[in-house]
């Protein structure tokens, strides 16, 4: 037999953790941390869950026999596969034993093992990596990565990575091969980002080979914004060309598209881009990857913001030894406001004290707009803090998730016999939105298992 468990992502956006059985081999797509419903019972740094099994009695976590790290016995899974580097997707394997092999692509491996190395806030117990002075660099997981071209073997299961285009860099869907049929899963994508070609060689791939199940995110079902990054770029390159004194730049750290279209606005109008020390280490970690074709820390426009602390962690005194000639700190930043755009998010408001932006300043917001009450939280306080140092803001920014009218021409173009809509909180919407499709959509039900069974689709198993 095989079937699919939804244990996260359903009704709701991220947290994705979907466990494929097919006779005796069973993996999970994804592993994600659940950010709303842990909101809902813990208030970090407050209260926070301690270990696995708090996650477990709430239901937040899959009760799956050995696979914990405080479990007897062995794994009752095979696998976990990842398909992008979003804390919603992969953040909670570090409570999973370091025995179950990991499989995410080459670029999402370094950018999870850089997040963590830069990380403070976890217990030793469940981190996946580490790095000291004494000890350098240590990666406890058993990563396996992936590039697309590859196949993955796991038990009966058979996997074809493809890229995709997302909001990071590293994202992939899958093709899967069942003794029981294809299923084909997305993964977080979109059709109007810079790399749209690789989400449409997915989608052609996943025509070809006839899909009896497709696993879709549906975010964008909802509030969908047609924006696309070049007007992005556009937009960006506008403001900072009007502002006469200092720019600011608020942005997630690991969109390397966005960090590249305020570089590039940056340089268009003879300024430096400083980035904060987390995303500088990020950038660092990539630099040898070759397939991105990212900016350089050594680049003459980038410089490194470091805030003020009285003690380094070990990754920024490799970033100090590495890069001594680009760190600024806020009294440069100070000083020469009309030669900056400073990347800073709400977490460096107390850095605007001294840094003082000059009257004509602006702050240019380019991430999702709050989707959920404590994110409207975090959102309210830094306009109180925009308020106060006298920063207009601006809203430009275009989506990591597929927009309704493309997703729509994507399951057609599938055409697969049954469709599972997770990763939005509308998955009812999506389903009488495509309801003159020949496709039956199932909106799945957290915790319950359901049957993957060959049917009107003709199987092209390789």
């Amino acid at each position: 037999m095989t079937s699919l468990t939804f244990y996260g992502g359903t009704g709701e956006i991220g947290g994705n953790k979907i466990l494929l059985r097919d006779g005796s081999t069973s993996i999970f797509l994804d592993f994600g941390k659940n950010f709303g419903r842990e909101r809902q019972f813990y208030d970090e740094p407050y209260l926070s869950p301690r270990e696995e099994k708090h996650l477990i009695y709430l239901g937040i976590l899959p009760k799956i026999s050995g696979l914990y790290k405080r479990d007897e016995g062995e794994p009752a899974i095979d696998a976990i596969v990842l398909s992008h580097p979003h804390a919603d997707h992969w953040d909670y394997i570090r409570y999973v034993k370091d025995s179950v092999p990991l499989f995410c692509g080459e670029t999402a491996k370094t950018m999870i093992v850089a997040r963590e190395l830069a990380s403070t806030g976890q217990r030793t117990e469940y981190r996946i990596a580490s790095l000291s002075s004494s000890q350098g660099e240590q990666v406890y997981k058993k990563f396996h990565t992936f590039r697309t071209g590859d196949v993955l073997n796991i038990g009966s299961i058979k996997l074809e990575p493809i890229h995709v285009d997302h909001s990071v860099p590293g994202a992939y869907g899958f093709i899967i091969y069942t003794s029981n049929g294809v299923i084909a899963y997305t993964g977080d994508f979109r059709l109007h980002g810079p790399q749209a070609a690789m989400s449409r060689e997915f989608i052609d791939r996943a025509k070809q080979v006839h899909p009896e199940v497709l696993i879709t995110e549906a975010t964008n079902i909802v509030d969908a914004k047609m924006v696309t990054e070049n007007e992005v770029a556009e937009k960006i390159g506008g403001i900072v060309s009007t502002t006469r004194r200092l720019a600011l730049a608020g942005f997630y750290l690991n969109d390397m598209d966005r960090l590249t279209t305020f570089w590039q606005a940056a340089k268009a109008n003879n300024r430096q881009l400083a980035v904060s020390t987390k995303q500088a280490w990020l950038v660092h970690n990539l630099r040898d990857d070759k397939h991105l074709n990212l900016l350089g820390l050594d680049d003459p426009c980038i410089r490194i913001f470091q805030r003020e602390k009285k003690r380094l962690y070990a990754w920024e005194n490799i970033l100090m030894e590495h890069y001594p000639d680009k760190i600024v700190n806020a009294p440069y930043v100070n000083a020469h406001q009309d030669e900056l755009l400073l990347a800073a998010s709400f977490w460096d408001m107390n850095e605007m004290v001294e840094v003082q932006p000059e009257p004509g300043s602006v702050y240019i917001l380019s991430q999702s707009e709050p989707f959920n009450e404590e994110m409207e939280i975090d959102y309210n306080k830094l306009l109180n803090w925009l308020e106060i140092c006298g920063l207009p803001l601006y809203q430009v920014h275009a989506s990591g998730h597929i927009n309704p009218d493309q997703l729509k021409w994507a399951i057609q173009e599938i055409n697969p016999g049954r469709l599972y809509p997770i990763h939005t909180e509308r998955p009812k919407l999506l389903a009488a939105y495509i309801r003159d499709l020949d496709t039956e959509v199932v909106c799945p039900v957290n915790g319950v298992e359901y049957t993957v069974q060959l049917g009107k689709k003709d199987s092209n198993l390789p």
